[in-house]
């Protein structure tokens, strides 16, 4: 299948205490499809290390709030301190999964109770990207926190993920929701996926592959529906002026020398989402500002709404690190927390 490319900030420094200090090479980028990837960022001083099963079945009652579903990691101390310490946290940590080690960060905000049930994010890099990056690019960690939600943002391999509904990966990610579940107090219902490029595509598959698993999704360059999908509410952002993932029409004339100029364009992708969520198929649509239309599906099982960005490039909608065209008009991060907040799981 082919794979998405996506840019990130090429140099980011992260001190021993795990409180993320920005400092970016603007010139310093990933490149697409073939060329050189980012370089990973030393790890911090300590990484814990969990192995799958370790604390799975225990049998503590979980301690819950009202309209909340906990997990068996209610009443539990958080076992990585520093995350509570110095919040975010955002520390480096690693689970064994089928005998192979892989990375992840793990953000928990202030004031964490482990008896009230927390939101959960999970944040999918992109494309020779990585999780300290994607922590730091568009500020989802910060932004969780902020709003009382933990985040876990897993490492790919090599930087790419396999976009297959099962496989390592996917393996991968399944694990870390059951292992996080066990440890720490989850709300079920609020557990969600946001990513960017190749990791959007990558969460829309995994939100697809787990049924009821998350409750919805933000999907940041890349908008591809997965076929079947049970319906699911999800936010897209995509600009006109993307030369790594275009937003043309399915041909990416704008952009034919894009290696992803095949791919199907926008208005496509955001017509399957909505027909696969029972949607109306004429959109309302609002401009916002001069540079941004709000595409908002009705009538639908699972809301659908896109944001199209006139003149916005492979980027994160309303980031500090300008990686190229980016507009400041609408912030995705906070759409994206917002619409996690509309979007509880519904039985």
């Amino acid at each position: 299948m082919q794979t998405v490319d996506g840019l990130h900030p090429g140099a980011i420094r992260i001190g021993n205490n795990g409180a993320v200090h920005r400092f970016i090479a603007i010139s310093a980028l990933c490149l697409v499809l073939g060329g050189t990837a980012c370089t990973s960022p030393a790890a911090d001083a300590d990484r814990s290390s969990t192995t799958l099963g370790a604390s799975v079945g225990s049998t503590a009652a979980p301690s819950t709030t009202a309209g909340a579903a906990g997990t068996a990691g209610c009443g539990r101390a958080p076992d990585v301190p520093e995350v509570v310490a110095k919040p975010p946290g955002d520390v480096d940590q690693s689970i064994s999964v089928d005998g192979a080690e892989r990375t992840y960060r793990l953000g928990v905000p202030a004031g964490y109770d482990p008896d009230q049930p927390t939101p959960l994010v999970m944040n999918l890099h992109g494309s020779g990207s990585n999780a300290l990056q994607a922590s730091v690019y568009g500020g989802v960690t910060q932004a969780a926190s902020a709003r009382a939600t933990m985040t876990v943002t897993p490492d790919a391999v090599d930087g790419k993920w396999q976009l297959g509904p099962t496989g390592a990966d996917q393996d991968f990610l399944e694990a870390l929701v059951t292992d996080l579940e066990s440890r720490y107090c989850i709300d079920t219902d609020r557990v969600y996926l946001v990513g960017m490029s190749l990791g959007a595509w990558k969460a829309a598959v995994t939100a697809c592959a787990m049924g009821d698993t998350f409750a919805a999704i933000a999907l940041v360059t890349v908008e591809i529906h997965p076929n079947p999908c049970p319906p699911i509410p999800v936010v897209a952002f995509h600009g006109t002026a993307d030369q790594v993932v275009p937003y043309g029409e399915g041909s990416g004339h704008t952009f034919p020398n894009s290696p992803n100029a095949g791919l199907p364009g926008t208005h496509e992708n955001i017509a399957n989402w909505a027909s696969a969520n029972g949607c109306d198929p004429e959109p309302d649509k609002t401009r916002i500002g001069d540079d941004v239309e709000r595409w908002s599906f009705t009538g639908c099982t699972a809301d659908v709404v896109l944001y199209t960005v006139t003149g916005g490039g492979h980027t994160w909608p309303g980031a500090d690190i300008e990686i190229g065209p980016t507009t400041h008009t609408i912030d995705a991060t906070r759409i994206a927390f917002d619409w996690f907040a509309a979007h509880p799981r519904r039985d």
